[in-house]
């Protein structure tokens, strides 16, 4: 039996000579399946990778839709984009992310959650997903870790340059938006090596939302759509991405490194929405779902204006190096990552309908219910009044400094590795919402434009947010707060702010035996976390009027064991044997254990944060089968389990002794949650076809999830729970024609329903809806170095849908239409 060091050299051999061939006849999609596959196999960890081909191409937009492609990995989106990446089914917020080998942080406020969608794949040269991270690696991914790597010279030959155009079409808004990208990489003198990279994209989309909100009428178990509103959105996103990486290889026994990246996500935002509160009048249930709703009073109806532009910007940079010596090989290497987010000017305009008292009719006998309302005067911005404007701007900084130092003595069949890693990590959430109602009065009217299209429904005239903020710029300093919104700005301008310092130092010993096929892994990790913050106490007056601040502060220590075992058995005939039992760790968000108090007496509701959360402890059992055909296919076949203590769960309580008669709202660590799963995986070429037919490439992934989750909700102990955003079920399958300098593909992407928010009832759970994702591409080689190509997304039109309870009761629908992009490929 050939030991793994064999299999690894044998697999990066067949590498090499798919992609001479590649060159030849430009088969872009079976050489990435190729890459894929060979970090597969040559890997000690359990984990799966997605590689760009020698063109240095994704068919996605961002990181997280890349990624979607691999078994277990889900996505969940923001505006029809992916975002968040779900490893397994468990939350994003369990996942750690790096580039490069260095951690990067997160824009979002309260959430370790790092949205993927802020890096264009044009950035990146391969993506992999570790599910059982080996001891030498952070133990920071009860889910997973994500590792982005951007691309080294000497990941080609020679002189390498490739650019592309691309001109994309979103079917909703009409827009035609602009993306181009260009990278360079040369070798020079066999020792020195630049690789350089930019990209753009300016994506002009629309998207139609409608939202409904329900509530149990007295002395009736049926829920009444208390409110239902229809947005628009229409946003313009921008992405920049740039890298430039250097490397230096003056002998066999020396390499020195540079690795940047730079990431700018600019995201403008205009979203109009009218909203209809029937529960504002009286309710008469008719039966059979029909509802009539008397005196419904004018203001129940009301519009809304907001215009924002979220700026994201993600900077890594590494620098390091390795080095031979006598008996041993050392690494090392610093690093420093900033996130930031800017959202200066936030502003939301609302209006009151000012017309007669109406009648409403509601028929929710349908998923989205459908009214009627005896005055149509509501369509017409000339009968609104005006109401308030909300200010919300915020800003996030997040940065990260860093640097490891590895270790490792080979010995005959064996080696030992030890490693110790600093990082040190400072984060400022600074939100500063407030509301203005006294000033003059605004005539919505002179701010009308034509009616937007909305697949749900009309939402009378349309609203223009260029007028509003050429409105704000001038008379904007002639708005002010009412004296009894004072203690309500207060609270939402500071309650949410804090800043925090987080160390963590880690050191590991790990050894690799080799005994025939069989490699054994096994070592230990010691991570000891320092953490401190600080935040506010806001206790608002019960007249709203007035308001203390006190300034609170928190420290605190931890430290986790975490010990590894991993076994990889070659079992000959291209069978490869895995397991794994381990032992990760996820810390608390920096906002649930951020020092604060939310105390509003006139609701009689306080929120409050959980310095003394203990992070999620998880022990992890992982088995694989993998059988690898010829040097581009594999079949695959894991299990896995989790038992994660602390699961951190948000809790609300009427009956906490601290505040009698209050509704108090805090995060807990809760019981144990236990998830178990399979995963299956299958990707080939055809090869053994007849000729004509040997093009084509299949693949089909799936993974069954099962989950045990106990929230600790009173009243809810004999409920079953799954947990959170972890759906049951994901399905992928893909085929594909490469032929000739020919290739197509088309690839589909299933995930089952999720639980998303957990309610007072399961008749208020709120759930995500299946979702079936089809993608289509081609490409074709005009000559050797052109290329044209062509893409289809959301081919089925699919919508973002919520639903509580059960799924007759949606209560969100958002839908984006279909987009199509055509662009052109040179490569030299």
């Amino acid at each position: 039996m050939a030991s793994p060091s064999v299999f690894a050299a044998e697999a990066a051999a067949a590498s090499a000579e798919a992609i001479d061939l590649d060159r030849v006849e430009v088969r872009p999609q079976l050489e990435s399946q190729t890459r894929a596959v060979d970090l597969k196999r040559s890997s000690d960890a359990i984990e799966d990778a997605v590689s760009s081909d020698a063109l240095g191409v994704y068919p996605d937009k961002n990181v997280a839709e890349s990624l979607q492609r691999l078994p277990g990995v889900s996505v969940t989106r923001d505006q029809g984009e992916g975002r968040f990446v779900v490893i397994r089914g468990l939350d994003a917020n369990l996942n750690s992310v790096s580039v490069d080998g260095i951690a990067i942080g997160t824009p979002e406020d309260s959430s370790r959650a790092a949205p993927l969608d802020v890096i264009p794949s044009d950035s990146t040269e391969r993506l992999r997903v570790v599910k059982s991270p080996t001891p030498d690696m952070p133990g920071d991914a009860i889910g997973g870790a994500i590792l982005v790597e951007s691309a080294s010279a000497f990941d080609r030959e020679g002189r390498n340059l490739r650019g592309k155009i691309e001109a994309s079409h979103q079917q909703l808004s009409g827009h035609t938006s602009p993306k181009a990208a260009f990278n360079y990489s040369e070798v020079f003198a066999d020792t020195f090596g630049v690789a350089l990279g930019v990209n753009y994209q300016n994506r002009k989309f629309e998207s139609d939302n409608t939202e409904v909100e329900y509530a149990q009428l007295d002395d009736a178990d049926d829920l009444f759509a208390t409110s239902l509103q229809r947005r628009k959105y229409e946003i313009e996103r921008k992405r920049i991405g740039a890298n430039l990486n250097l490397d230096w290889r003056p002998s066999e026994d020396s390499r020195y490194y540079l690795r940047t990246l730079y990431s700018q996500f600019d995201d403008a935002e205009t979203r109009q929405r009218t909203i209809f509160n029937f529960g504002d009048g009286d309710v008469v249930a008719l039966g059979n779902n029909q509802y009539r709703i008397d005196d419904l009073p004018a203001d129940a109806i009301q519009k809304r204006m907001r215009y924002r532009t979220k700026k994201e910007n993600t900077f890594a940079a590494s620098l390091g190096g390795e080095n031979r010596l006598t008996g041993a090989v050392i690494d090392y290497k610093v690093g420093y990552t900033r996130t930031e987010e800017r959202v200066n000017d936030e502003m939301e305009a609302r209006f009151e309908y000012a017309g007669d008292d109406m009648t409403a009719t509601l028929d929710q006998a349908r998923r989205i219910p459908a009214f009627g309302l005896s005055d149509a005067g509501w369509m017409d911005n000339g009968n609104y009044d005006f109401d308030r404007v909300v200010l919300s701007p915020k800003r996030v900084d997040d940065q990260e400094r860093s640097a490891q130092v590895n270790l490792r003595f080979d010995a005959d069949n064996a080696s030992y590795k030890f490693g110790l890693l600093g990082r040190w990590r400072d984060r400022n959430a600074d939100s500063n919402e407030r509301e203005l109602r006294v000033g003059p009065d605004i005539a919505l009217s002179d701010w009308t434009t034509s009616s937007p299209e909305h697949r749900g429904g009309s939402l009378g005239q349309g609203m223009s947010s260029d007028a509003m903020r050429r409105y704000w710029a001038q008379y904007g300093g002639q708005y002010s707060a009412r004296p009894q919104d004072a203690g309500g700005n207060a609270l939402t301008s500071l309650e949410e702010d804090y800043t925090a310092s987080e160390d963590i130092f880690a050191s590991y010993a790990m050894g690799t035996w080799d005994i025939g096929a069989l490699r054994i892994i096994g070592g230990v990790r010691v991570e000891n976390t320092q953490f401190t913050a600080t935040g506010n106490s806001v206790d608002v007056a019960s007249n709203g009027r007035s308001y203390t601040v006190t300034p609170l502060s928190v420290s605190r220590s931890y430290s986790n064991v975490l010990p590894g075992l991993h076994l990889r058995y070659d079992a000959g005939d291209s069978w490869v044997l895995r397991a794994a039992a381990n032992k990760t760790v996820s810390r608390p968000s920096f906002g649930d254990i951020a020092p604060r108090i939310g105390l509003s007496r006139g609701d009689e509701e306080v929120r409050i944060g959980n310095p003394e959360l203990d992070p999620y402890e998880s022990r992890n059992i992982d088995l694989s089968i993998e059988k690898y055909i010829g040097s581009t296919g594999i079949l695959s076949l894991g299990l896995f389990h989790k038992r994660i203590d602390g699961y951190i769960v948000n809790t609300v309580s009427n009956s906490d002794p601290a505040y009698p008669g209050y509704e108090v709202t805090r995060v807990i660590n809760g019981e144990q949650a236990t998830v178990r799963g399979a995963e299956f995986n299958w990707q080939q070429q055809l090869a053994f076809l007849p000729a004509g037919w040997d093009g084509l490439l299949v693949g089909a992934s799936g993974t069954w999830l099962d989950t045990d989750f106990d929230p600790g909700v009173a009243g809810r102990e004999g409920d079953d729970f799954m947990l959170p955003r972890a759906s049951r079920h994901v399905y992928s399958a893909h085929v594909g024609y490469e032929k000739a300098g020919f290739s197509t593909r088309l690839a589909a992407v299933y995930r089952s329903e999720y639980l998303d928010t957990l309610g007072d009832s399961g008749a208020l759970d709120i759930y995500v809806a299946p979702n079936t994702q089809l993608d289509f591409s081609l490409d074709y080689k005009i000559t050797p170095n052109v290329s044209v190509y062509l893409e289809a997304q959301n081919l089925l039109d699919k919508p973002l849908e919520l639903y509580q309870g059960t799924r007759s009761r949606t209560l969100q629908m958002e839908e984006y239409g279909r987009t199509y992009a055509l662009g052109l490929k040179v490569a030299l």
